[in-house]
């Protein structure tokens, strides 16, 4: 197993992409904004890579925040390529 991972300093979702780009991080001590452009002002990233890894960094730090979300900083993972259409021929 690699070294712990150390909670990071508050960043914003932009400097938070910049800095993990394309992966899953779980964020803790989120600063909810009231304004509808920006879903927090500030967060703490617990963990990063695969949404299991991040998750699994962030387990220790349950007891001390509630919750743990987990968020994708690239485009949706779960966006899948266009199919080609199935033509039936008879």
């Amino acid at each position: 197993m690699t070294d712990a991972w150390k909670v990071s300093e508050p960043m914003s979702w932009g400097e938070i992409c910049e800095r993990f780009p394309h992966q899953w991080i779980a964020l803790v001590a989120l600063d909810w904004a009231d304004d509808r452009d920006q879903p927090f002002r500030t967060a703490l990233v617990a963990g990063c890579g695969s949404r299991h890894e991040a998750l699994a960094q962030a387990r220790p730090l349950r007891k001390l925040f509630d919750p743990i979300g987990p968020f994708f900083t690239g485009d949706s993972p779960s966006v899948l390529p266009a199919l080609p259409p199935i033509v039936y021929v008879g």
